[in-house]
């Protein structure tokens, strides 16, 4: 398995897929929820927050989904529905970022299969880990709410 960011140093991805090295001080939005665009993001330093907003405008909450650093990536749900986002990322810290575009991405991987199906494994297996905690937080909400009864 290959780590993503490692595809920043492959020449047939330089040459292949448009990218951009971004930095965001603290605090900073990376990403807005339901913002339409197909762009990955690779963490190159720091640390994001993953959130979502729960309920209308007076008492709207934030809870963090994840907390993602160095090596980790976000957005690529995006890549392959098209559809909005489904969280907001804020950097936590000071944080640079590649900035790619999705759609070339995925183009790539076409191009490249060999490359490709590593590229879409380490996504796949990303999405996976995602899930089984996702699974555990239900599984704790559920648990909570039905012993309040």
């Amino acid at each position: 398995m290959i780590n993503l960011i490692h595809l920043l140093d492959d020449p047939d991805f330089i040459q292949s897929v448009p990218y951009s090295k971004i930095k965001y001080p603290s605090k900073d939005v990376i990403l807005k929820e339901n913002e339409i665009s197909q762009d990955v993001y690779f963490i190159l330093e720091g640390q994001v927050q993953v959130s979502t907003h729960i309920g209308d405008e007076s008492g709207k909450l934030v809870p963090g989904l994840a907390r993602l650093g160095k090596d980790d990536f976000f957005g690529e749900l995006a890549m392959f529905d098209g559809e909005p986002r489904s969280a907001e990322v804020i950097a936590l810290t000071e944080c640079e970022v590649a900035k790619i575009d999705g759609s070339r991405m995925l183009s790539f991987m076409e191009q490249y299969p060999d490359k490709g199906y590593f590229v879409l494994r380490e996504l796949f297996m990303n999405l996976v880990m995602r899930m089984r905690q996702n699974n555990v937080r239900t599984k704790t909400v559920l648990d909570l709410y039905l012993n309040e009864k």
